[in-house]
C-alpha cells in the first residue's frame, strides 16, 4: 500500500502545525494532526457555489466574495457557474494556503487563482468584512468547520449577531450569503432569519451522492 506522503508544512500565526500531504491522487491538509478538508470529497464545497450561483440566476456582472479558499473546490465551481463579466474576491486567512493552490492547482487542469476574474486577497475574513467597501451581490463563507466548530477563534463572530450583521450589510439589497457547515443547526437558520435574510437549510453530501452529510445555509438578504 502506498503511503502518504508529506508535500509541505507550517506554522500558523496561532502556533498550529498545518501540513499538505499527497496519497495516490488525493491531497488532504491537516492541522495539528486532524484532517481539516481533503480531495477526496469535494461535493459539498462545490455546492456551496453551486447553490450561490442558482439564486444569482441572470444577475448582470455579479460580484461575489468567497471566504476560504481551502483546496480551491468553492472557487472552481463558482467560476464554472459565473459569466465571464463576473468579478471574485477570495479571501484567505493562510498565505500558504494560497501557495499550495498555485503550485498543485489540486485536481484542476489550471491555476485557479490564475482567471482574470479573480482576486486573491490575503487577510481574516473578519477584518476583510469589517472594512469592506464595495457591495457583493453574493458572499459564499467556507470558513472553519461552519458556525459550530472553529479552528481560529476569531470566526466565531462571524456567525454571530454581529457578524451577521456586518454580512448584510456588505451584500447589495437581496445579495446572497451561502455558509458552509460540517452539521445542521437550526439555531443558526434562526439566527439568519433574525438578522434579515431569508433563510433555509439545504443537506448537501461530500462525494456527488455518497459521503458524509454536510449543510449549506442560503440566505437571501431582505431589501
Amino acid at each position: 500500500m502506498k503511503r502518504s506522503e508529506l508535500l509541505a508544512s507550517t506554522t500558523t500565526p496561532d502556533g498550529l502545525h498545518m501540513t499538505l500531504s499527497q496519497h495516490s491522487d488525493n491531497y488532504s491538509i491537516e492541522i495539528n494532526g486532524q484532517e481539516l478538508m481533503s480531495t477526496r470529497a469535494p461535493g459539498s464545497e462545490q455546492a456551496l457555489a453551486e447553490l450561490a450561483a442558482q439564486e444569482l440566476g441572470n444577475t448582470v456582472r455579479p460580484r461575489v466574495l468567497i471566504g476560504g479558499l481551502g483546496l480551491g473546490f468553492t472557487l472552481g465551481a463558482a467560476l464554472e457557474a459565473l459569466p465571464s463579466s463576473a468579478a471574485v474576491v477570495v479571501v484567505e486567512l493562510f498565505e500558504t494556503i494560497v501557495d499550495w493552490n498555485r503550485k498543485f492547482a489540486f485536481r484542476s487542469a489550471t491555476d485557479r487563482l490564475a482567471d482574470p476574474r479573480v482576486q486573491v486577497e490575503v487577510i481574516d475574513i473578519v477584518d476583510y468584512l469589517r472594512t469592506a467597501t464595495n457591495p457583493f451581490h453574493a458572499i459564499l463563507l467556507d470558513v472553519d468547520n461552519g458556525p459550530g466548530a472553529f479552528t481560529v477563534s476569531s470566526n466565531g463572530w462571524l456567525y454571530g449577531r454581529d457578524g451577521l450583521a456586518c454580512l448584510r450589510r456588505t451584500l447589495t439589497p437581496g445579495g446572497v450569503l451561502a455558509v458552509w457547515s460540517a452539521e445542521a443547526s437550526r439555531d443558526f437558520e434562526r439566527a439568519m432569519t433574525r438578522a434579515g435574510f431569508q433563510a433555509r437549510s439545504e443537506a448537501v453530501r461530500s462525494r456527488g451522492r455518497k459521503g458524509e452529510h454536510h449543510t449549506i445555509f442560503v440566505g437571501r438578504s431582505r431589501s
